[in-house]
């Protein structure tokens, strides 16, 4: 994969924010997703066993305050960044604001499958 591709997609990494206040989810996410990768572990990463409560603790330390840190957001939402693919993703319910049904995840995330839109 072409090193500019890469970059270009996590500078582009859409993040939300109101008030000039940015959600830290899909940073956190990523950066632990290349955490995983740098130290030799598989790029398969299961949400309900690694992802779900790691990220939770990530936004507890890093973020600002909140009841609930919903760590499935960034999860969903990055492969519409084209920073990876969520696997079967067309076998998962989705909302009518495009977020998946948290019952329907699925365990794998197939992490950096980053290729252009026409390629998928």
């Amino acid at each position: 994969m072409d090193r500019e591709i890469i970059l270009q997609q996590f500078e582009t990494l859409r993040q939300w924010s109101r008030s000039g206040e940015r959600a830290p989810h899909k940073p956190l996410l990523a950066l632990y997703a290349i955490g995983k990768l740098l130290r030799g572990e598989d790029r398969l990463i299961s949400y309900n066993d690694d992802i779900e409560e790691n990220l939770k603790n990530l936004l507890r330390e890093f973020g600002p305050r909140r009841d609930n840190y919903n760590p499935h957001f960034p999860f969903w939402r990055m492969q519409n960044d084209g920073i990876w693919e969520v696997t079967h993703a067309n076998n998962i319910r989705e909302t009518a604001g495009g977020d998946a049904y948290i019952r329907h995840y699925i365990s794998l995330i197939e992490m950096f499958v980053i290729t252009p839109r026409s390629e998928v």
